[in-house]
């Protein structure tokens, strides 16, 4: 039920009008990415518009077609990215900090609109972001930027426990596929926090994943119905980030990107990419190791650390056999779609999981934090397309440093050889996947026509109280 203030405070909307979606991204670039990409495919169809909410920190991040509103963003130190954040800061702080900067803005900019549709996408994270929309008059999505099967394992072991996941009988309706985890691969601090983002969710229209149905269509449905609710689900991706606009800005007119001209130089399939995320997390000595074990592989190597890290800042060098690009933003998507891609050593982020199924390039697998054990368990345990780079058994694991000849033997394993079948297995599978994603984006795709009609039911909820 609209409130009163709301419905005072907004005329009717043209039915003609476009629908206008406020997209409220969280504060870290992980998260901000899938959401500007879907903001940025607003517009093109006549049927919806879009701003996005932010600080002047991710809105040079955002897409260049997308209207921005800036909020200054007041936390101590001026850290602005909550990826970055050092360990001696505070990340309830954090977050208290951004709800103080972005729900305001997001009520005004709903009641500012008063004539046209209005909706919510908000970062599933954003708990706070339903009561908002709700209080304003407005429907509201959740939107989460992990995968469905991440999402559902977490939900197994919330109603469950931890031996949800390793026997599919467990608890009223099964979890779609046998997966065994430890507890070390299950986020603490996220589990603890599920069931306040739950019930915040429950206060929303519908929930929308960043994937496609052939990818996580089971894991989507069991989210659905685990809890015995009959939420709306809707996968709706891959969605995922062009260029920032600060970089199109710095670089319109420019060559091609030195990375893809090394790689215009190298055989088909022959190299392995290896980068950890915008925010590498990893220790000056696990740097060593790694480099060391890309040399030892043999096998033609492109790494990319694109933040400065720990005994490294800028740098960008190469020779016929690696190349090194440090302290910058990388194309990835444009790498990994480089017909010499053979592989991918990641940390298991959701978005650079999509870039690379997308691509249809196989991973070595090496999670560090957050939801990326189970995202690793989901390539390597379900879709069989990827190769551990280390088992985690223990805290102690995830600490320890890996050495070497652990990266060298995972990166054989990938790219394997002429005779290698289970390495061909694995391209083979991923190829299919790659063929599935574009096809679910696609016009008349799966994704394609679940955002369709998501839209089509929030216009439609406009005029009725």
């Amino acid at each position: 039920m609209r409130s009163k203030t709301a419905t005072a405070s907004r005329s009717r909307p043209d039915a003609a009008a476009p629908l206008h979606l406020v997209f409220v991204p969280f504060l870290a670039r992980s998260h901000f990415a899938p959401l500007a990409a879907a903001a940025a495919t607003c517009g093109s169809d006549g049927a919806t518009s879009a701003v996005i909410i932010t600080t002047p920190h991710f809105a040079a991040l955002a897409p260049p077609s997308v209207l921005v509103r800036m909020v200054p963003l007041r936390f101590p130190g001026g850290h602005a990215d909550f990826s970055l954040l050092p360990d001696e800061a505070s990340a309830a702080a954090f977050f208290a900090a951004a709800e103080a900067a972005l729900a305001p803005a997001l009520a005004e900019t709903i009641l500012n609109n008063t004539y046209r549709p209005v909706a919510v996408v908000s970062d599933a994270v954003l708990h706070w972001a339903p009561r908002v929309a709700r209080r304003c008059g407005v429907p509201h999505v959740t939107f989460h930027t992990i995968g469905a099967f991440a999402a559902a394992s977490m939900v197994a072991v919330h109603l469950h426990g931890p031996n949800a996941l390793s026997d599919p009988a467990v608890g009223p309706g099964c979890f779609p596929v046998p997966v065994s985890l430890r507890g070390v691969h299950v986020n603490e601090e996220a589990l603890a926090h599920l069931p306040l983002f739950r019930a915040a969710e429950a206060k929303s229209y519908a929930v929308a994943f960043n994937s496609f149905a052939a990818l996580e269509a089971d894991f989507a449905e069991y989210y659905r119905t685990a809890d015995g609710s009959s939420k709306k689900v809707f996968l709706v991706g891959p969605r995922r980030p062009g260029t920032p606009r600060s970089e199109a800005a710095a670089g319109g007119g420019a060559e091609r990107d030195p990375i893809l001209r090394w790689l215009d130089g190298q055989a088909a399939g022959s190299v392995v990419y290896a980068c950890f995320g915008s925010t590498c997390g990893l220790s000056a000595d696990q740097l060593k190791e790694l480099g060391a074990g890309l040399r030892a592989s043999g096998v033609p190597f492109l790494w990319v650390i694109p933040t400065p890290t720990e005994g490294i800042g800028m740098d960008e060098r190469a020779c016929g056999h690696a190349m090194v690009v440090a302290g910058r933003w990388a194309p990835q998507a444009e790498i990994l779609a480089h017909g010499a891609l053979g592989g991918f050593v990641s940390h298991c982020g959701w978005n650079s999981v999509l870039d690379a199924v997308c691509a249809g390039v196989p991973l070595a697998t090496w999670p560090l934090r957050a939801e990326q054990f189970l995202n690793e368990a989901f390539l390597v345990d379900v879709l069989r397309v990827g190769v551990r780079v280390r088992e985690v058994a223990s805290k102690e694991d995830v600490e320890a440093v890996v050495p070497a000849d652990a990266v060298a033997t995972a990166v054989g394993k990938l790219v394997g050889d002429s005779e290698d079948d289970e390495a061909a297995a694995r391209r083979a599978r991923v190829r299919e996947l790659g063929v599935a994603a574009r096809a679910a984006m696609a016009e008349g795709g799966s994704s394609c026509s679940d955002w369709a009609r998501l839209v089509g039911e929030l216009r439609a909820l406009h005029g009725h109280e």
